[in-house]
Parts: structure tokens; C-alpha cells; sequence
């Protein structure tokens, strides 16, 4: 049995009220979506963070044996670079598959309430994974374009003063920053409107026009949010790494014990666990920025509101008509 959807998208919201909304539907939504989410994004994920895992404990077994004056072993390149590209073709993948089923979960809802399984998501992520793809790898070009050109013009007026640099810089790095805000927006302008890449960016810029610091504020906010309890996964880590560091570097009436392989073990699994939990979490800012869409949408387009009274107006000469017959 359908049910229709407690949280109505189309709506003007303050600031708080974006929040609000946000919390809201993760709290409604939460198994479903978490479950769409392990189920289809989370297996390329855990073997990306597997993968980078095992780079950064190689790196800080490097930094504890040059402390204790050891051999670090910087020879094994290998060691490092064919996990270090494996993890990144998975991790590119699985946030590829995160953004789709975050925006797909959101249509479904709104069209048949919280009803929704994977297999739902599924036959739509199926679809959407490569358009969403596609426009990630159009925008790191288009960002290593406008990096490049930032930086020559940069360097170039190094050449002639330092401090001249710097004060050309400022404007450059700010209108820069200024241009990346709205670009947050692309993903569910696709999603929703189904439009080409250059009508997308052409859609944020647009929406995002006089409500930048808005749009910028819920995205530092979520953001914030989603790396606070993403680090609380880090927390054992922490713990051995210290413990681990303590015992490299104990002297004199101060001796600490070398961790145990079970405590390696935890170390090893609590890292992944951050590094997974860091990715799947970013469905909150994802959230976030798709109830700023729908919000900028009713303020500057109110199709919210048009479509109530289109409806309205149907229904209205529906009865007529049942009443004339």
C-alpha cells in the first residue's frame, strides 16, 4: 500500500527550517535509505576505503619506525600506488553511486510516500549512475581548467611583485570559491529537471543568484555535521595510533607496551570504518542541498504553488462537469 509523503518538498524555508526539513526526512527516512545506500554505493566504498586504509597505516608505521630510528622502507612504491589507484577508481564509483540513490531515494518519495525498496532505488540508479558520472567527470575538467588558469595568472603577476600577487589573488581565489557554491547545485538539477550539463550550470547559477551566502552557510553547516560523527568512528584509531607511537619513542622509567595484533586488528578496521562512514555520511549535505533547491525553486518560480492551483482548477471542473451530467 502507497502512502504519501509526510514532508512536502516544494516549500519556502528559512535557514533553520532547511535544517529542520533536513533532520526530518533522514529521521523518517532513515532505514530505507541507509539500507539503499550500504546495498548499492556501500560495496565499492568499502573496497576503496579497504584499499586507502592500508596506504595510511603503511604511511604512519612509516613515521613511527623513523621515529625509533629505524629503516622506513620508503623503497616499496608499489606498495602504495596500486592501492592508492584502486582505492581511488572504487571511492569514485561508490560516490558516484551515493549522489544517485541519495537524489532517485528523494523522487521516489515524493511520488509514493516511504515505501520504497532497494530494488526501487535500484532500477533508477541503473539509469542515473552514468548521468551523474558523466557530469563528474565534466566538472573536474572544467574545475582543472579554471585552476590552471587561476594559477598562470597567479604566477604570472609573481614575476613582476610578490605583493602584487597576493592582492590579485584574493579576488581571483574569491571569485573562484564564489563560482564552486552554486555548482553544489548540479546534481539535483539533473535529477529533477533532466537537463544537459551546460543548462545545469547555466540553472545553479541562476537559482543560486542572491542567495549565495544562504546556499554557502547550509553546505559549511551539513558538512560540519557530517564530519563530527564520521570522526567519532575514529576515535579507536586515535587510541592505538598514540599508543603505538608512545611505545616508539618510551624512554627511561616510562615504558609503554607495543599493541597488540588484536589491537592492529581494531586499528586496522575502525579507520575503514571511518573512511566508509566519511562517504556514507555525506548523504546529509546532499539532503540538505535538495530541500535549498526546492526552496529556491518556490521563491523564485513558486511551480509549488502553480501546481496546487493547476490542480485546483482541475478538480474544480471536474465536479463541474459530474455536476452538469
Amino acid at each position: 500500500m502507497q502512502t504519501s509523503p509526510a514532508i512536502e518538498y516544494h516549500k519556502t524555508r528559512d535557514f533553520g527550517k532547511k535544517l529542520n526539513a533536513t533532520v526530518e526526512f533522514i529521521k523518517e527516512n532513515f532505514k530505507p535509505l541507509f539500507r539503499a545506500l550500504i546495498y548499492i554505493a556501500g560495496p565499492p566504498i568499502i573496497l576503496g576505503s579497504i584499499l586507502f586504509s592500508q596506504i595510511f597505516e603503511r604511511i604512519m608505521n612509516l613515521g613511527t619506525l623513523a621515529q625509533a630510528g629505524l629503516d622506513p622502507g620508503f623503497n616499496d612504491v608499489f606498495g602504495f600506488i596500486i592501492p592508492g589507484i584502486g582505492g581511488m577508481i572504487f571511492l569514485l564509483i561508490g560516490g558516484t553511486a551515493l549522489v544517485a540513490v541519495v537524489y532517485d531515494y528523494m523522487i521516489l518519495y515524493e511520488k509514493r510516500g516511504k515505501n520504497i525498496s532497494v530494488n526501487d532505488v535500484w532500477q533508477l540508479t541503473k539509469t542515473s549512475f552514468w548521468q551523474v558520472l558523466g557530469r563528474m567527470f565534466l566538472l573536474t575538467l572544467l574545475f582543472l581548467a579554471a585552476y590552471v588558469v587561476v594559477v598562470i595568472i597567479i604566477v604570472a603577476f609573481a614575476t613582476a611583485s610578490p605583493g602584487l600577487a597576493f592582492i590579485i589573488g584574493l579576488p581571483v581565489g574569491g571569485a573562484f570559491l564564489y563560482c564552486i557554491v552554486p555548482i553544489y547545485l548540479i546534481f539535483i538539477i539533473t535529477a529533477y529537471e533532466k537537463v544537459g550539463f551546460g543548462a545545469a550550470i547555466g540553472r545553479c547559477f541562476k537559482l543560486v543568484g542572491g542567495k549565495w551566502w544562504s546556499t554557502f552557510g547550509l553546505i559549511v553547516i551539513t558538512g560540519i555535521i557530517q564530519g563530527i560523527i564520521s570522526y567519532v568512528f575514529m576515535i579507536p584509531w586515535y587510541v592505538i595510533f598514540i599508543l603505538k607511537t608512545l611505545h616508539a619513542t618510551d624512554a627511561g622509567a616510562f615504558s609503554f607496551a607495543e599493541p597488540t595484533p588484536l589491537m592492529e586488528v581494531i586499528s586496522t578496521i575502525s579507520f575503514m570504518f571511518y573512511s566508509v562512514m566519511s562517504y556514507v555520511l555525506y548523504f546529509i549535505p546532499l539532503i540538505a542541498i535538495a530541500f535549498q533547491y526546492f526552496n529556491l525553486i518556490e521563491l523564485k518560480e513558486s511551480k509549488g504553488l502553480m501546481s496546487k492551483i493547476d490542480a485546483f482548477g482541475t478538480s474544480a471542473q471536474e465536479e463541474d462537469e459530474e455536476e452538469h451530467y
